[in-house]
């Protein structure tokens, strides 16, 4: 054997036991075989490693140990070594001082680690077997000093309900990571374990991790969406709930007014018998009238009409305050708000021209006439507010006189009735006094034992229709009075609706239109779009909506308004070449500045030549629709600096749903519509319909302010508009049209709305 592998120095019983524990835990192998290794004078693992097998078999060590003594002894390698630090890397997280708090320091296990990373197979289940006997034993009780242990588990607290709520989790990542471990050694066994796939595998989970924070992201988004609202959506609700309200209460008006008709007809029929009292026998009283089952029916009608008048009553009055008290509300606060805006711009004003001036101060004459224009204009406001207020107080006296209309034509028609009502009973009457003439007149002819009877009779029937008479005097008095109140409320509806009238029409006549460019179609909607009107082009393709939308954008640069395009399903060189056919001082616009382009389908085809005004996106971008709103924000506050309005072509909406979601298109354009309302553009937005659902439909519908939509029949293309304001015709309407052109057929005004 070799020399310097034998023993040389004896050492004390003591000092081998530790040497024996410290070289087993060093290269794991078990204590007798460690013991075995220092009695022979080995005691470090370089001295093993640097012994030969014949050697190691004759200290002691199975012959079926020396591969794994041996790379225990040559230590871990490069690789290994950086898999552990890696992995003690990991380990080093925020929550690593609370774990040293409760735990001895982890020396032991990343040993047993690296161990394991070397070659040796036992140390890792050795470690595992202990913490899985350990698990349920007293988290106090220390582990053995010979052998290798997890962290130990905090010492016991004061309290044991403490102690429980201390030692939990770390057992519940203790247990963790043993699972974690026990099967990655399985794999690693069963020769399954590939670093490049568990890497891969690492990474495949960090990217679903990301995709399920993007996901809520936007889960998180639309719930906020939906919390917000649609506004479209609470105005067609809304409008929904209000017909649904009216045709709930013409339906019970309707039902009370038969079940009155019903009534008068029985109470009619009941009152005839009364007229035959000369073919009752002489000695007999005469039966009364069949009339407690019309009275009986009579009384429960009136009552379920009187509770149902009152119920309707009730919750119209509510209605009706509400709408009121929210009407003025929205006066009072636009006249706040136009308050505090001339207030900043007085601001601004004055501290522009306290900035401009050439004196760091004003004088007094200046600041005097200063106070004064404050103070007038604070009157104009003032004055400006309380105007509006009255016209809408006007506006809800107008909408109460319309309210009052129709149970007003309802009473007329009940008026009506009744004067049916009466004009029956008086011929029954009259009919009654004939007869009683008659009667008289044979019984005082023939003079018989029953004339005192008969005249008593006659008596008490005379008696009877005096009354009748009177009741019926009394209630014609009440129907005239009824009648000339009517006829007063009637005049004041019909005044109040003459003033509105005026007031629309002058009105129409100041307000300021929107040419399209297509003479018959501004003639159609009474001389042009409304200011500021978003606009959708709803058709098939190959019928003219690209021709309609370059006519709209010409018709503004003639006018001097610019424009501003978003295409995204041709070029902006092909849209240009078609705004040059059709105006002839295109170059002169686009050198000015008149025009842009936001293009998000050259990039699609490798087509990168731009220009100026001309900024290229691509759908395949992150954030394509932020980007695409921020850039036609940006182009709109540059044209608006120059020009007090410009014009939008969306061309157009499908082409973005078909490159992303229809529900994140949506929830884009519903500010971008807005954001052009308030800056006063008029938009088209063009729409391909086969693409599209009817939801999806009526929902854009309901975003913009109308639509045109148009179609093919019959090889026959039409047109019908919309929404819009007004309209001459809502009828579908032949037209032609070319490249150039669009020629609008003739429509009827049969179809005035």
């Amino acid at each position: 054997m070799d020399g310097t592998a034998e023993p040389q120095v004896s050492s004390p019983p003591g000092a081998a036991a530790d040497g024996a524990s410290a070289l087993a835990a060093a290269l794991g192998v078990p204590g007798a075989v460690a013991e075995s290794l220092v009695r022979a004078g080995h005691t470090t693992p370089a001295a093993v490693a640097a012994l030969s097998d014949a050697q190691l078999i004759d200290a002691g060590v199975p012959a079926a140990d020396l591969e794994r003594l041996r790379a225990a002894a040559r230590g871990p390698s490069a690789d290994s070594q950086r898999i552990v630090e890696k992995w003690v890397g990991t380990l080093r997280r925020p929550d690593r001082e609370r774990r040293r708090r409760v735990a001895p320091p982890p020396k032991e296990s990343t040993d047993v680690l690296r161990r394991w990373v070397g070659g040796d197979d036992r140390a890792m289940e050795n470690w595992i077997h202990e913490a899985e006997e350990r698990r349920p034993a007293a988290p106090a009780a220390p582990p053995a000093p010979s052998e290798p242990s997890v962290p130990a588990a905090p010492p016991a607290p004061p309290t044991p309900a403490s102690a429980d709520a201390a030692v939990a989790p770390v057992l519940e990542r203790e247990e963790t990571v043993v699972r974690w471990l026990t099967g990655l050694l399985d794999r690693v066994k069963s020769d399954q374990f590939d670093p490049a796939a568990f890497i891969q595998e690492t990474q495949e989970l960090h990217r679903q991790l990301f995709d399920e924070r993007s996901r809520r992201k936007q889960l998180e988004d639309e719930v906020e969406h939906v919390k917000r609202g649609s506004i479209a959506v609470i105005k067609y609700v809304r409008s929904r709930e209000a017909k649904e309200r009216e045709n709930v209460l013409r339906t019970k008006e309707d039902e009370i007014a038969e079940l009155k008709l019903r009534l008068l007809a029985l109470e009619g029929a009941g009152s005839r018998p009364a007229a035959a009292p000369a073919t009752v026998p002489d000695g007999e009283t005469p039966a009364p009238p069949p009339r407690a089952a019309a009275d009986a029916a009579e009384k429960v009608a009136r009552e379920v009409d009187a509770r149902l008048r009152e119920e309707f009553a009730t919750r119209e009055q509510e209605y009706v305050e509400r709408e009121t008290d929210l009407r003025r509300r929205i006066v009072q606060l636009e006249g706040e708000v136009r308050s505090l805006r001339g207030e900043t711009e007085r601001a601004k004003e004055r501290a522009e021209l306290l900035a401009g001036g050439a004196t760091p101060t004003v004088s007094d004459e200046l600041a005097h006439r200063l106070g004064e224009l404050d103070s007038r204009e604070k009157d104009l406001l003032a004055r400006e507010n309380a105007l509006r207020a009255r016209f809408e107080e006007i506006r809800i006296q107008t909408d109460e006189i319309e309210r009052r209309r129709s149970p007003l034509e309802f009473k007329e028609r009940e008026l009506g009735v009744y004067e049916q009502q009466l004009a029956t009973r008086k011929t029954a009457l009259e009919l009654e006094a004939r007869r009683l003439e008659t009667l008289r007149q044979e019984i005082a002819a023939a003079g018989g034992t029953g004339s005192s009877d008969e005249a008593r009779r006659l008596e008490d029937l005379r008696h009877q229709m005096t009354q009748k008479e009177q009741e019926l005097r009394a209630r014609e008095s009440a129907l005239r009075e009824r009648m000339v109140e009517l006829e007063k409320l009637a005049g004041k509806a019909a005044q109040a609706e003459a003033d509105q009238m005026h007031g629309d029409a002058v009105a129409d006549v100041q307000e300021v239109k929107v040419k399209s460019g297509v003479r018959r179609l501004d003639d159609l909607v009474f001389g042009g779009f409304p200011t500021g009107a978003q606009i959708l082009v709803n058709g098939p393709a190959h019928t003219g909506k690209d021709t309609l939308a370059r006519i709209f954008s010409a018709e503004g640069l003639k006018l001097g308004i610019p424009s501003i395009w978003v295409v995204t399903d041709r070029t902006w060189g092909q849209v240009k070449e078609d705004l040059a056919a059709l105006f002839p001082g295109y170059a002169e616009a686009e050198k000015a500045g008149m025009i842009r382009y936001v293009d998000l389908y050259s990039r699609s085809v490798g087509s990168t030549q731009s220009g100026p005004g001309v900024r290229l996106l691509s759908s395949t971008d992150k954030g394509i629709l932020e980007q695409l709103a921020t850039t036609v924000n940006g182009f709109s506050e540059e044209l608006k600096a120059r020009h007090p309005t410009y014009r939008l072509v969306f061309e157009s909406v499908s082409t973005v749903t078909a490159y992303l979601d229809t529900t994140a298109t949506f929830r884009f354009l519903q500010p971008f519509v807005g954001r052009r309302k308030i800056d006063g553009a008029a938009a088209y937005y063009m729409l391909d319909t086969g693409m599209h659902a009817e939801a999806d439909l009526e929902t854009l519908e309901h975003m913009v302010d109308g639509s045109i939509n148009l179609k093919v029949d019959q090889m026959k293309t039409f047109l019908s508009v919309r929404g819009i304001g007004e309209a001459q015709s809502r009828a579908w309407i032949g037209y032609t049209f070319t490249k150039r052109s669009l020629n609008l057929g003739s429509f009827s005004l049969d179809h005035i709305r």
